[in-house]
């Protein structure tokens, strides 16, 4: 178990990751708005899970002790590096602009690298 001072803002970052590191799930849920379903997903809102809810980007070595652990640092900061410029450059883009974009595998593996960080047991 990982103690920290926020454990629900961690479930959203795991979410988050996972969403993020799933192209199937963004392919087939993000953007989607069924009649009678209460779920919506798309890119900005785990964006802004990860950049404005939980503050684990840009920088999370300020999010260690509330949302993560020392361990996790690392591999959230690698996501930082492929995401934050891609955001730079495609801001409000449409979530389809993303996927197609040539970097977008590299948010996927970074995203999958954080997650799996994360869930180790040892984390």
């Amino acid at each position: 178990m990982i103690n920290v001072q926020y454990p629900e803002m961690r479930d959203q970052l795991l979410s988050a990751l996972q969403a993020l590191a799933d192209p199937r799930h963004q392919r087939t849920r993000w953007g989607v708005e069924e009649p009678g379903v209460d779920y919506y997903d798309d890119l900005m809102l785990n964006v802004h899970i990860l950049y404005d809810d939980c503050k684990v980007l840009p920088d999370p070595s300020t999010a260690v002790g509330r949302v993560i652990v020392d361990d996790e640092v690392s591999a959230l900061r690698a996501l930082q590096q492929v995401l934050g410029p891609l955001l730079d450059e495609l801001g409000s883009s449409p979530d389809g602009t993303y996927l197609s974009h040539p970097t977008w595998p590299d948010v996927i593996a970074a995203a999958r690298t954080a997650l799996d960080t994360m869930n180790k047991p040892d984390s």
